[in-house]
């Protein structure tokens, strides 16, 4: 008859020794990569509970509900025209980055524009909705612009790469617009445009530095220069206008 192996805390020992030898290999081809050998512990100890052939326990499991999923993010109002923005933004490319910056900027423009336009409606703050008519007038002009510089070089073709130096810059963007959400409209409009200008100052830093055409340096530098204004003025008008608390 043969002898019963050791067991350590109800699990047995040879057990363990293969489990810790598997964990001791793993840190080794993975250079001891933290992340990945926290993760493998946790398993390690994980399966080295003595819960862990435990039929009452894996009855629990099984019986036990889902975790809830993530939480939908919040739409608003504004939530139509961000989309439409930014999937214009994405498919916008030029010749260049003189051009794809113009081509982007465009629709970047026209998103600012469709989103003052809904807090006109939505709104109620009297500062927000005179924030709100400037940007539609600023950026109807500087639509206006870069439409009279692409007409002038006419020349559509598309020569940079699919991901060309202002793409990381929109994915940011797009991520904080989406996470700067309000149930009031006033807030919200706020926390995007903030989102929204920082993502057009960093797209026209790449242009003034990838870039020797004048006109468009010239159409960048104004860009951060008026867009860098409208950023102090909502975040001052949010350190006035605390959110309103649940």
């Amino acid at each position: 008859m043969r002898a019963r192996a050791s067991r350590a805390d109800g699990f047995p020992r040879a057990a363990l020794r293969e489990r810790r030898s598997a964990l001791e290999l793993t840190m080794t081809r993975s250079f001891r990569s933290p992340a990945l050998v926290l993760g493998m512990m946790s398993l390690s100890v994980a399966a080295c509970s003595p819960q862990a052939d435990d039929p009452a326990s894996k009855t629990a499991e099984a019986t036990s509900p889902a975790p809830a999923s993530e939480p939908a993010m919040m739409q608003t109002p504004y939530s139509a025209a961000e989309m439409k923005m930014h999937e214009a933004m994405m498919s916008a490319h030029g010749a260049d980055v003189s051009e794809t910056w113009a081509r982007k900027m465009i629709p970047h423009h026209q998103g600012a524009l469709d989103m003052s336009e809904v807090v006109m409606r939505a709104g109620q703050d009297p500062d927000i909705r005179r924030m709100a008519q400037k940007t539609i007038e600023m950026q109807t002009q500087d639509i206006a612009e870069l439409r009279r510089w692409l007409d002038g070089r006419a020349s559509g073709a598309v020569g940079l790469p699919p991901q060309g130096p202002f793409e990381p810059v929109e994915a940011r963007m797009k991520e904080a617009m989406m996470e700067a959400a309000s149930p009031d409209a006033d807030q919200a409009w706020a926390r995007k445009m903030i989102a929204h200008h920082q993502g057009a100052l960093e797209m026209s830093r790449i242009a003034l530095q990838d870039t020797e055409e004048a006109e468009i340096r010239r159409m960048a530098q104004k860009t951060i220069d008026m867009q860098t204004r409208d950023i102090l003025e909502l975040v001052a008008w949010l350190a006035a206008h605390p959110a309103p608390t649940a």
